[in-house]
C-alpha cells in the first residue's frame, strides 16, 4: 500500500469530508434566511472546522502542483510568490534545517484532488440537487488554470472565515453562492458516486 494513505485512511477523508459539506450546507443556508444575523457561537464553531478541512485542501493543491500545469510565466510568477515565501524565516531569526524527516502526507492530496472533480462540477450538478436559490451554477466555471483553482480555494477559505464571524448579508453573493456551491458539489458526489466508499 502506498505510504500516503490507507484505503481506510482515504475512506475516512471522504467520509469526513462529506460530513463538512453537509454541515457546510445546513450552517451556509442558515446564513442566507437571515442574511442579517450574526452567527452563533456553535454556527461560528462549526464553520471554523469546515475552514481546517479546506486549509488541507489547500495543501493538497501545493503538493500536487506540477510544472507542466503552468504555461503562463506571471501565473508561475505569483503562485511562487504565494506558495513559497520564505523571508519569514530570516526576519525570525531562523534557517532552514534540512535534517529533519519529511512528514509524511496525509490526506491533503485527496481532499484536493476532490476539490478538483467538485468544482468540475460545479457547473453540471442536476437541478434538483441544488438548494441555492438561484437553483443553478451554470455560470459558474471551472477554474481553467492553477492559479484560479488556487484563487478559488482562497476564496471559499476566505468566505467560510468571514461567515464565522459576519452576517452572511455582508458578504459578496457571488462567493457566497460558488461556496455554497462547491459544498453542494461535494454532497451530490458523495450521495452519487462514493456511495460504497463513504
Amino acid at each position: 500500500m502506498s505510504e500516503l494513505l490507507s484505503l481506510d485512511d482515504a475512506r475516512q477523508t471522504l467520509r469526513q469530508l462529506t460530513v463538512t459539506a453537509i454541515e457546510a450546507n445546513r450552517t451556509l443556508s442558515d446564513g442566507l434566511h437571515h442574511p442579517e444575523r450574526y452567527p452563533s457561537a456553535e454556527q461560528s464553531a462549526v464553520r471554523n472546522r469546515i475552514l481546517e478541512a479546506l486549509t488541507k485542501m489547500r495543501e493538497g493543491f501545493m503538493l500536487a502542483l506540477r510544472m507542466e500545469d503552468l504555461t503562463i510565466a506571471s501565473e508561475l510568477r505569483d503562485l511562487l510568490t504565494t506558495l513559497v515565501d520564505w523571508t519569514w524565516l530570516g526576519e525570525l531569526g531562523l534557517r532552514w534545517n534540512t535534517e529533519m524527516p519529511l512528514e509524511h502526507l496525509g490526506s491533503q492530496v485527496i481532499l484536493y484532488q476532490h476539490s478538483l472533480i467538485a468544482l468540475g462540477m460545479l457547473p453540471r450538478l442536476p437541478v434538483e440537487a441544488i438548494t441555492f436559490p438561484t437553483r443553478t451554477y451554470r455560470d459558474i466555471a471551472p477554474p481553467a488554470s492553477p492559479g484560479a483553482t488556487l484563487t478559488r480555494l482562497e476564496e471559499i477559505e476566505r468566505t467560510i472565515w468571514r461567515s464565522a464571524n459576519e452576517p452572511l448579508g455582508a458578504l459578496p453573493s457571488g462567493s457566497i453562492r460558488r461556496t455554497y456551491g462547491f459544498f453542494e458539489a461535494t454532497t451530490w458526489l458523495a450521495a452519487h458516486h462514493l456511495r460504497g466508499v463513504v
